[in-house]
């Protein structure tokens, strides 16, 4: 994804000798692909918008990241969609549940990618992600407020790459850089297991909940373009959540709310790298109705806020929610 840029710098170092010595850039720029395109389609760990903003128009945040004018360019530049379905919970014994879930996902990231400084004419990337997530879940009410959820995930990833050299000086390295790093794909088969715990109360006469989750994902590389791209990713992410949910009279019989959210993203492995930052924050609010005549599939949809705050992509973006649990 975004990460491009980063290697660009990378290419050019490297771009004074006759031949490239690409292998450990290519592990790496392969690893981060893989562990940014499953940050960024998980709703629970970031929120691209549809429409992106700069924060700090509208409040001072003093010496606190919330964007600059690079990590807005690059939200602008990354597209990302998703479909999410989450089967019904179902009772397997007296005390635990088990339910499934899925989810579709795509990433798009389209940006112009200076390599010298011998042309003034910009090179033009499209990284392009497509992931097939899939977990079974098994829950297990601890207390009256904590619960324990369990989940054995998996997730294909499909990475492309198309590079369009337009810089002479960078031409002369296509035939080196082709099938490595630029006009290139690969998959990736990650496990992608998970431990939650929550805490559910009422405050004010409001639904509050802390949540917790612990994801690391582990897998290898499959289909690749060259042996140096078969490389062992592995994404850590941990988010912890404070959500307080506020009941809105319902309309046309259908429940509605407004959520407010806080959350710590913490993350490890390649994911590191990925996102430019061990550890970010997000936080906004939603409003979030349940629309049970429109699909099977759409539980409820909504609309909501977000800022995010130390990472590559800080800034502001407004979002459109889909199947978020109320």
């Amino acid at each position: 994804m975004f990460v491009g840029i980063l290697c660009g710098s990378c290419i050019a170092a490297h771009a004074e000798v006759p031949q490239l010595d690409l292998g450990d850039i290519v592990a790496q720029k392969v690893k981060s692909d893989i562990a940014s395109a499953m940050v960024l389609t998980d709703a629970s760990l970031i929120s691209l918008g549809i429409i992106d903003f700069d924060p700090n128009k509208l409040i001072d945040f003093g010496k606190i990241d919330a964007g600059s004018e690079a990590s807005l360019e690059r939200r602008k530049s990354l597209k990302s969609y998703s479909l999410p379905w989450e089967g019904s919970w179902e009772q397997v014994t007296s005390e635990w549940q088990t339910a499934t879930a899925a989810r579709f996902s795509y990433v798009d990231a389209h940006q112009k990618v200076a390599l010298s400084t011998e042309n003034a004419e910009l090179n033009v990337q499209d990284d392009s992600s497509f992931l097939l997530f899939a977990e079974q879940k098994w829950r297990y009410q601890l207390t009256e407020h904590w619960r324990l959820v369990l989940g054995a995930g998996a997730q294909m990833v499909w990475y492309k790459n198309t590079f369009d050299f337009r810089d002479p000086f960078i031409q002369q390295f296509q035939s080196q850089l082709d099938k490595q790093l630029t006009n290139t794909s690969y998959a990736a088969l990650m496990a992608d297991p998970s431990v939650q715990f929550s805490y559910t109360n009422r405050l004010w006469d409001y639904k509050w909940e802390f949540i917790s989750t612990f994801r690391y994902g582990f897998g290898q590389t499959l289909f690749t373009d060259s042996d140096t791209q078969s490389v062992s990713p592995e994404v850590g992410r941990l988010s912890n959540a404070v959500i307080m949910h506020v009941d809105l009279p319902s309309v046309w019989n259908n429940r509605n709310e407004m959520r407010l959210l806080l959350k710590r993203i913490d993350l490890s492995g390649d994911s590191v790298e990925a996102m430019g930052t061990h550890n970010y924050y997000e936080f906004g609010a939603g409003w979030i109705i349940e629309t049970p005549s429109i699909s099977d599939w759409i539980a409820n949809i909504g609309i909501g806020i977000t800022i995010n705050v130390n990472s590559g992509l800080s800034g502001g973006g407004v979002v459109l929610l889909f199947n978020e649990e109320l």
